[in-house]
């Protein structure tokens, strides 16, 4: 009424036109700066209320139910809580794919733009977040068993990951699935997939060659024995070793004769196929190699909810062998993809299914790829295919978790920084404890619920 009477007494100026003109500048400006305001005051509460919304459905999602008006009852008292007695409407939506959506409105009473008509502004927030208990996940846990690891480091390693999967195991998550894939040089798939369709395995053999016979002389006894202290190497790491040595005693020579045998069999083992199918995940009728004769601890496990098989396979993990980690890291990318040779990823949701690969290693690269098996020392050559393998990963939209275990070499700790999806998904673990909390600060990030909207 004020701003009204104000114009009027502009109008019976005797300036006429100049007080008229005037009048209307001075209200468009007054209706701007209201307008601006009124907008800056519902934006400031769309801003408050998205907050609000994130928590709500936060709060919802968390109990992990899937009844949709039980979901309805959380969220709104929570919104109340929040807001008592300011009218909001709260609607909760459950989605097909195991998500719940929140929206939140209200409507903002404007100050100055009622001149206008604009009397309010209708403050609409929607936030979506995954059900505890229903998000797809598939998590790898890629893990280096590597001759270096034998003793308190293997140990260490078999409770950090156990913990994770306890902590994991708690949340009652069905559509969690895990898979274990130690790695040395290579990998052991297990001696009952030697007849599956992507895999490639000579038959066992044993061979009987001519009989053979000489002079041979037969140890009778040993002599001036005394303790050999030296350094010694395992997969490239020093340690102080000893040993016995002795002067050997010899009895007469006597005539001997043998029958030679040689035996091929495989254990499980596989290596990498050829370029450039030994950088692609999926089988698309090029078989993998077994490898005769060759050794490779424990097999992998592919997918599974069945976290107590999880934890036996970690249990299960023996350290020896050299450090090819592009075969672990190719098996444990297998193990998250839905197409042969591994297919436990496949299902009704695997296209919503968050993927998560941990890779653990104590140390760098010291075999590289030698035609079918990993038994080459160019180490320059494993470094550059980690770094294909792990951009082709993450170029999945797979989340990589790496953590460097008792690594003092800066350049292999930057490589096991860069493989992973950020730097702050990179732990730089220098002990039994650090390497625990390294995983129970991944299990943190992993039940945290992500909000999409």
């Amino acid at each position: 009424m004020a701003l009204r009477q104000f114009v009027k007494s502009y109008q019976g100026n005797k300036q006429g036109n100049i007080a008229i003109m005037f009048a209307v500048s001075l209200l468009v400006l007054i209706i701007g700066a209201g307008a601006a305001v009124d907008f800056g005051m519902a934006q400031r509460t769309e801003t408050k209320l998205q907050n609000t919304a994130d928590a709500a459905v936060l709060a919802a999602a968390k109990t992990g139910k899937n009844d949709q008006a039980y979901l309805q009852t959380v969220a709104d008292k929570f919104v109340k809580a929040q807001y008592p007695g300011a009218g909001l409407n709260t609607k909760v939506q459950l989605l097909k794919n195991g998500r719940v959506r929140v929206f939140v409105d209200t409507v903002y009473k404007t100050s100055l733009m009622h001149i206008i008509g604009r009397p309010t502004i209708n403050v609409k927030v929607v936030s979506e977040a995954p059900l505890t208990s229903s998000e797809p996940v598939n998590i790898a846990l890629v893990l280096d068993t590597t001759g270096s690891m034998k003793g308190t480091k293997l140990a260490s390693l078999k409770t950090a990951a156990n913990n994770l999967v306890t902590t994991l195991a708690s949340y009652k998550n069905p559509s969690l699935k895990m898979s274990v894939v130690p790695f040395a040089q290579h990998v052991n798939v297990g001696m009952a997939n030697r007849n599956a369709p992507w895999i490639n395995v000579p038959a066992d053999s044993t061979t009987t060659g001519p009989k053979k016979c000489g002079w041979k002389k037969k140890v009778t006894g040993y002599k001036n024995c005394h303790i050999v202290h030296s350094t010694c190497y395992n997969d490239g790491t020093p340690y102080a070793c000893s040993w016995k040595s002795c002067d050997v005693i010899y009895g007469p020579k006597e005539w001997k004769c043998h029958t030679p045998k040689s035996s091929v069999k495989w254990h499980g083992c596989v290596g990498s196929r050829n370029t450039p199918w030994h950088e692609r995940v999926a089988y698309k009728g090029r078989k993998v190699p077994g490898l005769m004769n060759t050794w490779c601890g424990t097999k992998l496990r592919p997918l599974t909810n069945n976290l107590k098989k999880v934890k036996s396979t970690i249990n299960a993990l023996n350290a020896s062998g050299y450090t090819y980690i592009p075969a672990g890291l190719m098996w444990g990318w297998r193990t998250l993809d839905t197409n042969m040779p591994l297919t436990q990823a496949s299902g009704p949701f695997a296209k919503n299914t968050q993927k998560v690969m941990i890779l653990m290693s104590d140390g760098a690269n010291t075999r590289s790829k030698n035609g079918k098996a990993h038994t080459g020392w160019d180490v320059n050559a494993a470094n550059k295919e980690m770094k294909i393998l792990c951009n082709k990963i993450k170029g999945e939209e797979i989340e990589v978790y790496t953590i460097a275990y008792d690594i003092k070499d800066s350049a292999t700790k930057n490589r096991m920084k860069s493989c992973a999806t950020d730097a702050s998904k990179f732990f730089d673990a220098s002990n039994a404890a650090q390497l625990n909390n390294a995983f129970k600060a991944i299990g943190a990030n992993l039940i945290r619920l992500r909000l999409t909207h």
